[in-house]
């Protein structure tokens, strides 16, 4: 494919990269890569994160016992942990007595988050346009009270998702995925009839599937009884059956993120975030 310039290639060619060589990352690079994340978009230019650069054998492997569970952090040269951050700008408005609402406001901790994740993207572009790669590794999600002590985070500071990046052993094809046909909406949104809705799924995914071995269909079973009730449960497993195979969709929500456990923990996360100090959950001023 011809591509109008680097830039393009670049975020056409971009893949998840689960696999580095030993070779080191040097903070003159490091340095550049987030430098470029830092030059992303935030709202009114306030920079509401703070990112943690974890190198030690010690700290990646605290990861691990904590609960992120993710093998490539020990393997990676660097992981970065990316945290909302309004303790430094609270103290800096405090300083100079000036008012703020900045964990008090579900609109300031929605455009945190939306800032944070902004800059992470834009160096994991940044790594890839100097030959590195790298893996986004959700699964902070399950550690938060843990991090905040592991990394000394103060009332006001969030973690929200772990960067591993490293030079890679290979660089992976990227994953097919949906373009502009399928996701633009012009002016109003338009639902997909069936047809249209497999036909461009179908396309994505490639025509794959999961083999209906005894663990795979058990699992299913109980995930959609969990969710959804027996009769539920038994017309899946009819499906799969009639398929000869478990469905990408099936596979995705009855086995990979599994329904009935990532449903879980709504009211421990939001408890996580009034044990990091914000306020809005309970506050209506």
């Amino acid at each position: 494919m011809k591509y109008q310039n680097e830039v393009i290639k670049c975020l056409y060619e971009r893949a998840s990269v689960r696999s580095f060589t030993d070779q080191e990352v040097s903070e003159e690079t490091l340095r550049t890569i987030i430098d470029a994340g830092c030059h992303a978009a935030t709202g009114g230019n306030l920079q509401p994160y703070s990112i943690i650069e974890i190198r030690s054998e010690e700290k990646k492997q605290a990861l691990m016992d904590t609960g992120v569970h993710q093998p490539i952090v020990k393997q990676a040269p660097v992981n970065l942990l990316f945290c909302i951050d309004w303790h430094r700008i609270e103290k800096w408005a405090k300083l100079h007595h000036a008012p703020h609402v900045l964990r008090e406001s579900y609109r300031h901790f929605w455009i945190a988050f939306q800032d944070t994740i902004i800059a992470a993207q834009n160096i994991c572009t940044a790594a890839d346009s100097l030959g590195l790669g790298s893996v986004y590794l959700g699964t902070v999600e399950s550690c938060f009270d843990e991090l905040r002590p592991m990394f000394n985070l103060p009332e006001g500071v969030f973690p929200v998702v772990i960067l591993s990046l490293g030079y890679p052993k290979k660089y992976p094809e990227p994953a097919s995925k949906l373009l502009y046909d399928n996701i633009v909406h012009k002016e109003s949104y338009l639902s997909p009839s069936d047809d249209q809705l497999n036909g461009m799924m179908n396309e994505k995914y490639q025509g794959r599937s999961t083999p209906l071995s005894p663990k795979n269909l058990d699992q299913l079973h109980k995930t959609s009884m969990a969710v959804h009730g027996k009769e539920y449960a038994d017309a899946a497993i009819d499906y799969a059956n009639q398929l000869g195979h478990i469905h990408t969709a099936q596979r995705y929500f009855g086995l990979h993120y599994v329904a009935d456990h990532i449903r879980k923990g709504n009211q421990t996360f939001l408890d996580s975030l009034r044990l990091a100090g914000f306020e809005w959950l309970d506050k209506d001023y």
